[in-house]
């Protein structure tokens, strides 16, 4: 009687063990699954090397990522006496505890870190600071280039913590350090605006867990000073000149024709050398921009001229009398008449009737 008491007694105790034990790793599984608030607070020291040919821009930025964790404070305190810890030091105090992780999810190559510190304080805060540049997709509509506004995104999203276990909360964002004549965007751009969103998004890597997005949106517009002297001002002085040309050398003197044909053959290959010589600035998209269409009818404009005085003068030669000179008049008075369309055609079509492509810009 006593060995089955005894046996009894044992498995009772054992069963309670279990439970307890059960017990534990079910609160401690729990207290592992805790949402952490992370807030986010990101300077942007440069935003530079924007090139809309390749859908790219570098920046330079510093990011500050601050929750509070009394447990993780004494945990470290009890190793380092040092209230901010870098190098060695901060990567050991890492491995100890509980921390954040971010990757920007619209960069091109990994982003190239300058330094990275945690500083400890008293009341259970941790802050985790870092410097680093990055490439960055650009994914925005520029139909309106080399006018409107192009709205870059630097997405920083949680890493390995999805978003039941982890919130990134913005709650700074500025772009440069205030002092005077400072230049943080770099080239012929200019700060229009800037805005945070904050969302619980897929990434590629996992098409079921969700994580924490903050996307940190600054709009820049293009100078217009540069536009006018790069784009506008040599496309408008080529149609103009070959309008000119048209209207003014009538092809009835035949000396006309050698420097009428020839200035049209001219200016087309003018053209064609100014396309080339802005590649690095025009921007390549699956749909036409402004720039794109301005070069078109220009193209368009000289082709005409260039063709029909090639027509023209054969006419005059073949049949002085003939057709030639009720022809010349026509094409001369339908020409500006039919450029003035196209380009009234362009300006509508881009700043009034486009719808912005679907799936992003590019």
């Amino acid at each position: 009687m006593k060995a089955i008491l005894s046996v009894v007694v044992f498995l009772f105790g054992f069963n309670s063990a279990l439970a307890a034990s059960s017990a534990t790793n079910t609160s401690s599984s729990t207290l592992g699954k805790e949402k952490h608030k992370v807030d986010v607070m990101l300077l942007m020291d440069k935003i530079f090397n924007i090139n809309l040919s390749t859908s790219s821009y570098d920046i330079e930025a510093e990011i500050i990522l601050k929750w509070v964790d009394h447990q993780a404070v004494k945990t470290i305190k009890n190793k380092f006496p040092e209230h901010t810890l870098t190098g060695d030091r901060f990567h050991k105090a890492m491995e100890t505890i509980w921390h954040p992780e971010f990757v920007v999810s619209n960069e091109l190559m990994p982003r190239i870190t300058d330094f990275k510190t945690l500083k400890v304080y008293d009341d259970g805060t941790l802050e985790v600071f870092e410097k680093f540049i990055s490439q960055i997709a650009i994914d925005t509509d520029i139909h309106e280039y080399p006018f409107g506004e192009i709205d870059l995104t630097l997405d920083i999203s949680a890493f390995t913590h999805e978003a039941n276990e982890m919130v990134l909360n913005p709650v700074y964002f500025e772009i440069g350090h205030g002092h005077e004549n400072e230049q943080v965007v770099k080239g012929p751009w200019q700060l229009a605006n800037k805005y945070v969103k904050q969302e619980i998004d897929q990434r590629l890597s996992s098409h079921e867990a969700l994580f924490s997005h903050n996307k940190f949106h600054f709009v820049l517009t293009h100078d217009f000073m540069d536009s006018l002297q790069k784009v506008i001002f040599p496309i408008g002085a080529v149609m103009l000149f070959s309008t000119f040309m048209n209207f003014f050398a009538s092809l009835k003197f035949g000396p006309n024709a050698d420097w009428r044909i020839g200035g049209q053959i001219t200016l087309i290959l003018t053209l064609f050398a100014l396309k080339f010589s802005l590649a690095d600035e025009i921007p390549v998209t699956h749909y036409l921009n402004f720039i794109d269409e301005l070069f078109i009818i220009a193209t368009i404009v000289v082709g005409l001229n260039l063709l029909t005085s090639v027509v023209i003068n054969n006419m005059y030669q073949r049949n002085p009398d003939g057709a030639a000179a009720s022809f010349e008049l026509t094409y001369k008075v339908l020409q500006p008449i039919i450029m003035i369309a196209m380009l009234m055609w362009a300006v509508y079509s881009i700043f009034f009737g486009f719808e912005p492509p679907s799936g992003g810009g590019h």
